[in-house]
């Protein structure tokens, strides 16, 4: 009896289970990492929506666009709070790089001041209100960039307008 068609079969066997092997986990690696991806993307349009909803509900604010009931001050806080910043954040702060979380300090910081701004009683068109909102802006592209940066896209050179 002739060993060598039956250790040619196991061989067989042993290349063709540890290539099946090896391309499982190739895909399995991929799949987990297209996961990763689509974890930060949802949460970093979620952080940059509440950002967005915060300005845009601080300058109807600005504009005088609140309940006569309430005060400019309240109104302002209520818009910030409203938008979930804050909550935004705290999910960004879990999954973020370094970089995306400095820069995303740095914009809800300077959408704080901005508010601070609205509830002295300053509107938009205000010159210390537009000097902060051009910080916010700043620090906004900022943002803007270290997310692109994180997910693998290119810079952006111009800001884009809110």
């Amino acid at each position: 009896m002739s060993w060598i068609p039956m250790l040619s079969t196991v061989l067989g066997a042993v290349v063709g289970l540890g290539s099946a092997l090896v391309g499982d986990r190739i895909r399995w690696r991929r799949e987990q990492g297209d996961r990763w991806l689509n974890v930060r993307r949802e949460v970093y349009v979620a952080y940059l929506n509440a950002l967005h909803e915060a300005n845009q509900g601080m300058r109807a604010v600005s504009l005088g666009d609140f309940p006569s009931e309430t005060t400019r001050d309240h109104a302002a806080r209520a818009a910030f709070r409203g938008a979930g910043v804050n909550q935004a954040q705290e999910h960004l702060v879990l999954i973020a790089s370094e970089p995306v979380i400095q820069a995303a300090v740095g914009a809800s910081t300077a959408l704080r001041k901005l508010r601070d701004r609205i509830r002295a009683g300053q509107d938009h068109t205000s010159a210390d209100y537009q000097a902060e909102f051009e910080v916010f802006s700043d620090h906004l592209h900022d943002l803007r960039n270290a997310i692109r940066h994180d997910l693998g896209v290119g810079t952006l050179r111009a800001q884009v307008p809110l």
